[in-house]
């Protein structure tokens, strides 16, 4: 295994911490209502809760990792994350729970943020978008596995026992960043005179940035508001098992796979602009069909054409539009990146209140979000684009 294949393998393994450590509890949400006495609401609450943890860490960590390398902060972090998924394992109630998730979030985040710097540290920009597409490889993984395993741990010693593998995933991933990440300093010595702010605010007034950030966000929001509202669509309404849910959920992760794979053939032909807005397009396309059968009360399991579609644009959005924001960041990665994370996980914690806060209101609280989520990204993405100098 040459050096670059093992670097990337090891950065796939660090972005999922986040997904493996969200996707995998999800079908023991009733189990965790009952051991805790409390309702599926709070427990929901505690997705919440790590998106906001995973939204705030990461303002640290990218500028932190442009001052003082990579390594240090990326080990600490997971650390945190290892604090945190313990204290999952030990949670006597649903507030411990919330908490102990907010701190296992907080360490989780290193991993995204530094690992998205690593790779502009590593790769030239034309090589960015490629890589990202085999992180999404091994990204993909965990939403296939993830539940399956989940399900199958909580079978076999309760829900406690998803945690307790978490730490063992954590503890394997802090050991492999030991050994095989190399302790590169930052690349530009003024960075830390720099006021944090003014660090912030040069990353935003890139049109580069601000352009392909927003589109990967709301079309990120979607994915997140369908993480959020799935198992109640699947289990709740159209009554499947958490079995079956759990393998709907993996077959859905299949496609995004298979398109972030593509997508690595199609940057041979295409620029990664081009791949993009055609992504949006189909996200868009997808997206309002979804609305539309939530609007006409079409609530049957036809519902998973559309939103497997829209998912599996993800894997053609996520590589392209992290490759076209960092593109003039290389000076400060970590910023960008940090920037990237806070705004996306921003995004995802604002999708998921609104899937919660519509249901009241409509039966389908997941379809519309997502519906909303691609028709804003598009018309973003356009709009925003017009700014940008053209391509070859």
């Amino acid at each position: 295994m040459t050096s670059k294949t093992r670097l990337i393998l090891l950065l796939g393994a660090l972005a999922a911490l986040g997904p493996l450590s969200i996707d995998m509890y999800l079908p023991s949400f009733p189990d965790i209502a009952s051991d805790l006495h409390t309702t599926s609401a709070r427990v929901s609450g505690t997705v919440a809760s790590f998106f906001v943890g995973l939204c705030l860490g990461q303002l640290v960590y990218g500028p932190l990792s442009d001052r003082i390398g990579r390594k240090r902060p990326l080990l600490a972090g997971i650390l945190i994350y290892l604090a945190g998924s313990l204290g999952c394992f030990l949670a006597p109630d649903i507030d411990a729970l919330t908490a102990a998730r907010f701190l296992q979030a907080l360490g989780a985040c290193a991993g995204i943020v530094i690992g998205r710097a690593i790779v502009r540290d590593h790769f030239e920009p034309a090589e960015c978008s490629r890589v990202f597409s085999l992180i999404m490889l091994t990204l993909g993984v965990s939403p296939i596995l993830a539940p399956v395993a989940g399900q199958f741990l909580a079978d076999l010693s309760g829900w406690r026992g998803i945690f307790g593998v978490m730490v063992l995933f954590g503890s394997l991933v802090w050991a492999a960043v030991y050994r095989f990440i190399p302790a590169d300093p930052p690349g530009d010595s003024e960075l830390p005179t720099r006021p944090l702010l003014e660090r912030f605010a040069s990353v935003l007034n890139d049109p580069n940035f601000l352009t392909y950030t927003l589109a990967g966000t709301l079309i990120q929001a979607g994915l997140y508001a369908y993480i959020s509202g799935s198992s109640h669509l699947f289990m709740g309404q159209l009554g499947l098992s958490p079995k079956a849910f759990s393998l709907l959920f993996g077959v859905n992760a299949a496609g995004l796979i298979l398109a972030s794979q593509v997508n690595s053939r199609l940057l041979q032909r295409y620029h990664y602009r081009t791949i993009l807005e055609r992504a949006l397009q189909v996200a868009c396309g997808a997206s309002v069909l979804l609305g539309l059968m939530a609007l006409l009360h079409w609530h049957t399991l036809a519902v998973t054409l559309p939103l497997a579609l829209f998912l599996a644009t993800l894997g053609l959005v996520f590589p392209n539009s992290t490759a076209g924001a960092l593109e003039r960041q290389g000076h400060q990665a970590g910023t960008a990146s940090a920037l990237i994370g806070c705004i996306q996980y921003g995004g995802a914690a604002v999708s998921s209140s609104i899937v919660a806060a519509l249901h009241p209101y409509t039966d389908a609280p997941m379809q519309l979000t997502i519906a909303g989520c691609g028709i804003l990204s598009l018309v973003a993405f356009r709009t925003l684009s017009r700014r940008l100098a053209p391509h070859e």
